[in-house]
């Protein structure tokens, strides 16, 4: 929003590049049941909250050695466990019983309850020239103020660290014996990836730099060209780690 402010009333940009290197977190997700989870006796597993296990990223030591096929890193998100039941109890029970019915239903509910897991990736994408936006020549909002018009595309960086992603999550899957119940993408990152924007994670457009012609705003996010103006929101950002 403050790249449209800027790009619509012309101010601060003698770089140009206002609006440039919109990032997105990069995202995979991947799913799998554990038999070693099954039939767990009820318990009372909400905890406070919906938050996930947070695993960060571990392979240095294989980047720095040049092992790896992208530059940056990614954490993980695991989810899973017997919260209270809803809807999505009999989320997967039709893939794994082949359709049960009445007293059957119930039974394989409860087997199967609390036995998927769920990971999802979130790395970091590199900016790139091509993943920008600018200002609509059409479309306006509700007060009749240009929109904006976003433009995107995934760098081979970000394909391949959402092909490891998969890969990485079926290896854990299968490691504790269980078996993927989601679509597996491991050899092509363009499917494996999640849509630009999808994650909510948006930053970029007016970045910070190190002098005016490279960068929008200085190392305390101040305009180079208005001192007195100052951008607070993810605009800033000069990359998107997966922190």
């Amino acid at each position: 929003e403050s790249a449209r402010i800027l790009l619509n009333s012309g101010v601060g940009n003698s770089s140009g590049l206002v609006g440039k290197y919109l990032m997105d977190t990069v995202g995979a997700h991947l799913s799998g049941q554990i038999p070693a989870l099954e039939n767990l006796p009820a318990a009372n597993e909400d905890g406070n909250t919906g938050l996930h296990l947070y695993m960060p990223w571990w392979k240095y030591q294989e980047q720095f050695a040049g092992q790896m096929d992208f530059a940056r890193g990614y954490h993980s998100e695991t989810g899973g466990g017997r919260r209270m039941p809803s809807a999505w109890t009999f989320g997967g029970l039709p893939e794994i019983t082949g359709g049960a019915w009445g007293k059957k239903l119930k039974e394989e509910a409860r087997r199967y309850y609390g036995s998927y897991v769920h990971f999802a990736g979130r790395g970091e994408m590199i900016p790139n020239s091509d993943s920008y936006c600018d200002i609509d020549p059409e479309l306006k909002d509700d007060f009749g103020i240009p929109a904006l018009r976003f433009h995107w595309k995934w760098s081979e960086h970000e394909l391949n660290q959402a092909a490891h992603m998969h890969r990485t999550f079926k290896e854990l899957v299968e490691s504790m014996g269980g078996h993927v119940t989601t679509q597996y993408h491991g050899e092509d990152g363009s499917t494996a990836i999640k849509k630009p924007g999808e994650i909510i994670h948006e930053v970029g457009t007016t970045c910070m730099g190190t002098k005016p012609d490279n960068s929008v705003l200085n190392q305390y996010c101040q305009s180079w060209d208005v001192s007195n103006l100052f951008v607070t929101d993810g605009g800033c950002f000069a990359s998107l780690a997966d922190q």
